[in-house]
């Protein structure tokens, strides 16, 4: 993966936010390619505006930006046009598609592998039936043989369809969370999307 291997969560680097940045929204990065101040990954989605701020920056063409790997919220201009018209999509992550084994961990049910048809670091598609609308759920993730395991604590059925439900995670310990990056750095450098990392 050359240097896109070195991308960590925030926390886990010494420069975390930069000089100056606010920790809640990033700092105003100029450049022409948006990157994440944080990990350097070029992995960011162009999310919703909030608060008169950022409608009044809309107009010299800074928008919000949230990384795709650690989950950092900042603002840039924005070299591409399209993004300067208000986001109407409220989604702050992008899903990458997977086929990846879970569990989902229930003292009453016997343990059953299902499995993630997509995912992102806030949540995933899973492939299973029998849940409601606004249930929390805990889960274990097997990305491979050789890879350790992903614990969310805490997820939420925010969808439901005929045979798979919408899940959001809500509760991922800081070491899972790590790993979880990891998996979704793969899966994007697997599928050959675009991607550059600002060292």
């Amino acid at each position: 993966m050359g240097e896109a291997s070195h991308l960590l969560p925030g926390p886990y680097r010494a420069d975390s936010f930069g000089a100056g940045a606010d920790p809640k929204r990033g700092p105003v990065r100029f450049m022409k390619k948006s990157y994440c101040p944080t990990c350097g990954s070029s992995f960011v989605r162009a999310v919703y505006r909030e608060g008169l701020v950022e409608r009044l920056l809309s107009y010299v063409n800074v928008v919000p930006f949230r990384c795709q790997l650690c989950m950092t919220r900042f603002r840039s201009i924005s070299p591409d046009a399209d993004h300067n018209r208000q986001v109407s999509d409220r989604r702050q992550y992008t899903r990458l598609a997977a086929s990846i084994e879970a569990q989902v961990l229930d003292k009453q049910q016997p343990a059953v592998t299902n499995r993630i048809t997509d995912i992102s670091m806030d949540g995933c598609t899973l492939q299973t039936t029998g849940f409601l609308k606004g249930t929390l759920i805990e889960l274990v993730l097997k990305p491979s043989v050789e890879s350790e395991t992903i614990r969310i604590e805490k997820a939420m059925v925010c969808s439901v369809r005929p045979s798979s439900i919408g899940l959001r995670f809500l509760d991922v310990q800081l070491e899972y969370q790590r790993r979880l990056a990891q998996v979704v750095l793969g899966l994007l450098v697997g599928q050959g999307l675009e991607f550059t990392v600002n060292a």
